[in-house]
């Protein structure tokens, strides 16, 4: 009558240790595929045919990046090189299979905030570089490398929506040279990394009107730049033509002027000088071919639907009108000009 009894007890006995050899698969790290499915993905990268996937643990699993980092934002505030850690996305991409020549890489946020950079920038760090105390452009002055950073001041970056983590792009120095790069640049909530065809840096050239020094306001616009500035969580903007049942995205015009016309400087719709608008003046739009468009203040003043464009359709613009293309309403497609090289404040 005692030997059932002693079969059951060992058959509990047994049972009971596999249930603590899976508990304990769960909670150590690395072990069992129950441990995997525990630790969140918190990004996803892509590219060359191939997806992979990554938790926290696997991105710190890889070749770690120390260094410093600091920023300059488009009001020219600065926040000094702090210490850093995280993963370079060179490394990163490399487990996709890397970043072929003819290719650029997309780094997204939660929020479809994004940055494009090239292959220059990505494998290179050729990124413009600021002093930190002068704030004037400077060569590099140890090398820079574009960083997936998981780790400030030696504490996890905190999540969003208080914090700007767990995971953010940053341009990095393993050295604390005392210098900052564009605040644009520094996307936070980063959870997708993509590579894409090619894109080609561009500047166009700007150009307000003369004061009585006989002096104009200038400013270089660039991809880097206006890609930030471009995006729908920023200052995004689309307009469909109605003739052709296609959208285009970019910019208002308006905005973009108002990084020379004497207003508060960018960062918003209080940079553009409405009162001047008002009062009066021409825009004069040239493209490489020597194209030109002229179109009055007062018809783009506070216009966003008439827009810089840079993609057609959610895509980059084809080279007949690559990097950028005045479209609109009210403007008539007579002044729809691409390929724009230059912008031009003209009295009226």
């Amino acid at each position: 009558m005692n030997k059932p009894r002693i079969w059951v007890g060992a058959v509990v006995v047994v049972i009971v240790a596999l249930v603590a050899v899976v508990l304990a698969g769960a909670v150590v790290p690395g072990g069992t595929p129950q441990a995997a499915a525990a630790d969140p993905v918190v990004l996803t990268v892509t590219g060359n045919g191939q997806t992979k996937t990554f938790t926290m643990a696997e991105l710190q699993a890889l070749p770690v990046y120390s260094g410093y980092s600091g920023i300059i934002n488009s009001a020219g505030t600065v926040t000094p090189p702090i210490a850093v850690k995280g993963v370079k996305l060179t490394d990163l991409l490399a487990a996709v299979g890397g970043i072929p020549e003819l290719q650029s890489t997309d780094i997204t946020a939660s929020d479809d905030y994004g940055m494009t950079l090239t292959y220059d920038e990505v494998v290179n760090g050729n990124i413009l570089m600021y002093n930190a105390t002068t704030k004037q452009e400077e060569a590099a002055k140890a090398p820079a490398s574009v960083v997936l950073l998981y780790e400030e001041h030696g504490a996890a970056i905190a999540p969003g929506p208080t914090g700007d983590g767990p995971l953010r792009l940053a341009v990095c120095q393993p050295t604390d040279e005392n210098q900052v790069a564009a605040g644009h640049l520094f996307v936070k909530w980063v959870n997708r990394v993509s590579l894409r065809d090619a894109v080609v840096p561009w500047t166009v050239q700007m150009y307000g009107l003369k004061g009585k020094d006989g002096k104009r306001q200038t400013y270089t616009l660039d991809r880097l730049s206006y890609d930030s500035c471009a995006t729908p969580g920023c200052h995004g903007s689309a307009w469909t033509d109605t003739a052709t049942q296609k959208t285009w995205s970019g910019v208002p015009l308006f905005l973009c002027i108002g990084k020379i016309d004497g207003g508060k400087g960018h960062g918003g719709y209080g940079a553009y000088n409405e009162a001047l608008a008002l009062k009066g003046y021409r825009i004069k739009l040239t493209s490489a071919s020597g194209a030109t468009a002229i179109i009055g203040s007062r018809t783009i003043r506070n216009q966003d639907k008439i827009i810089l464009a840079n993609k057609l359709q959610g895509s980059e613009l084809t080279a007949d009108y690559y990097p950028l293309r005045l479209v609109g309403p009210k403007i008539g497609s007579k002044s729809f000009v691409g390929q724009i090289v230059k912008i031009q404040m003209l009295p009226k």
